[in-house]
């Protein structure tokens, strides 16, 4: 039922094999730049894929994709300068790596309202209203999301090997700081050859995550490339004031916990670009992954592709579940507003999120050669013998932005019934009170280009314990206003207001 179709296969042959008696041909098929975030891949392996997907694509939409990979690294600017630059550009998978708001101010994407329900009807249908009011700028919807079905909560990823070297007991960890023994113990015992936490330039490492804190932080946008926003909302203020959170309470508790883990020796002294910390985790010299979005996933798939193949634990500090607009932007197919095709481009969507075969190839890859059957009545795939995350060679590992994940093969048998485990902790989370308000950042465009500016220089070294929080925050905060936080305060709480009056 879920095997690839062999039609499929001989089109793929043929496309290899012909290709260049079909160029002429080629050249009446329309064919779709699409932009997403690989991990790790080799070309050849990645000219296969292309061709098996438009092998499906061909018959099924009338079009072709081109693949256009992104890194971690160069996502968060690469690729909004592509959605402005006039580049080719059809389709683009964005996240918190690539953020979508930002797309949509800058006039990136394209209007897909009307085309939405024709051509892509199973996604339109995959979610409510409010969450289609999350990818709406001026009622028109510039995004489709990709459905998680997941819940996200703040946690560490932990190396299974050293809680057990050190007995620690992670389970019962369920504050931030019952974890400081553990790291200690990491510290002393390690002699400095493996460091507790990781961190990178521009985006791990920091302390402020404002789900964490009680804060929906209306666009994760406003402020320095790879921050968690400087703006936010309480999520208990009936009044839903807009504040800039430098000035909070709760931010100066995050930034003295970053300040005290940075001089115990938590972090690296100078936070590496990410391509290096990818290579430092493969080499196990991290313990411990701080992240916003712990699930119930199972990670071992993560830990073969990341970590070496050593157990990753989940140790949740975070009880409840925080539910907002940005849980729904974290993944969304944009259609690029140069694209000359953009019928075809929301076909592209549709089948990313209908077609098992292709949404499985993307992630993936070829079976026989990237992946075989482990388990196929319960959908479980694995490795082929003699190949790991590290030698094979197409590896994306971001299961997150391709597709509906209800289609999507398992990679341990720990995830059958996972859906069910999410939709217990879904029924005690905390929904924001701006569940789908979508900020219009248009008006405060160059307070936001200064605001990130000065919040680069300032405030990401006080998010991450670089500098001393006095006078550090006193500077931040200085200078945040001077770059014009109170006009944004004052535009979103307008757009607030009305946009309440409206509900």
């Amino acid at each position: 039922m879920f095997k690839l179709n062999p039609r499929y296969w001989l089109l793929a042959l043929v496309l290899l094999c012909l290709l260049p008696v079909l160029s002429v041909v080629a050249q009446d098929v329309p064919t779709l730049d699409y932009y997403f975030v690989a991990f790790a891949f080799k070309p050849e392996d990645l000219a296969e894929v292309e061709a098996a997907a438009n092998a499906i694509l061909e018959p099924e939409i009338g079009a072709r994709v081109r693949f256009r990979t992104l890194t971690f690294t160069d996502a968060p600017t690469k690729g909004q300068l592509i959605l402005n630059s006039g580049d080719a550009c059809d389709v683009m998978s964005l996240s918190q790596f690539n953020p979508f708001t930002t797309a949509v101010a800058t006039g990136g994407l394209a209007d897909i309202t009307d085309l939405v329900p024709e051509y892509a009807p199973t996604v339109r249908g995959n979610f409510q209203e409010d969450a289609w009011n999350a990818v709406r700028n001026n009622g028109r919807i510039y995004g489709a999301p990709v459905f998680q079905g997941g819940t996200a909560r703040a946690a560490f990823w932990v190396r299974g090997d050293l809680t057990d070297k050190y007995n620690f007991d992670w389970q019962s960890a369920t504050n931030i700081t019952d974890w400081e023994p553990f790291f200690d113990a990491v510290l002393e015992g390690e002699g400095g050859d493996v460091i507790p936490l990781i961190s990178s330039d521009p985006y791990w490492g920091r302390q402020w995550w404002p789900a964490y804190y009680g804060y929906d932080p209306i666009s994760e946008s406003i402020g320095a490339v790879g921050s968690r926003g400087l703006v936010g909302v309480k999520v208990d203020d009936p009044n839903t004031q807009v504040v800039a959170v430098p000035f909070t309470p709760e931010y100066r508790q995050a930034v003295e916990l970053a300040r005290r883990w940075y001089e115990k020796g938590y972090f690296l002294k100078t936070p590496p670009i990410d391509s290096e910390m990818i290579a430092l985790r493969a080499q196990l010299k991290f313990a411990a992954f701080q992240v916003p979005f712990g699930g119930n996933w199972s990670t071992k798939a993560m830990a073969a592709n990341e970590w070496n193949g050593v157990t990753i634990n989940v140790g949740f500090f975070q009880e409840r579940m925080l539910v907002t607009t940005g849980n729904i932007i974290g993944s969304v197919y944009g259609v690029c507003a140069v694209s000359q095709h953009p019928v075809e481009a929301v076909k592209f969507i549709e089948e990313m999120n209908t077609n098992v075969d292709l949404l499985n190839l993307f992630n993936y890859g070829i079976e026989g050669k990237h992946w075989v059957w482990v388990d196929e009545a319960n959908k479980i795939v694995g490795y082929p013998e003699g190949v790991d995350g590290n030698s094979v060679g197409w590896n994306p590992n971001t299961y997150w932005q391709f597709g509906d994940r209800r289609l999507v093969y398992l990679t341990t048998p720990d995830d059958i019934g996972l859906f069910e485990r999410d939709a217990t902790v879904l029924a005690d989370a905390i929904i924001s009170p701006l569940m789908g308000f979508v900020p219009d950042l248009n008006p405060i465009q160059n307070e936001l280009a200064q605001l990130a500016t000065v919040a680069k220089q300032y405030c990401d070294p006080l998010d991450k314990g670089l500098i001393d929080v006095d006078p550090g925050l006193a500077e931040c905060q200085a200078q945040i206003t001077a770059a014009g936080m109170d006009t944004i305060v004052a535009e979103l709480q307008s757009q607030i207001n009305t946009w309440k009056a409206g509900q």
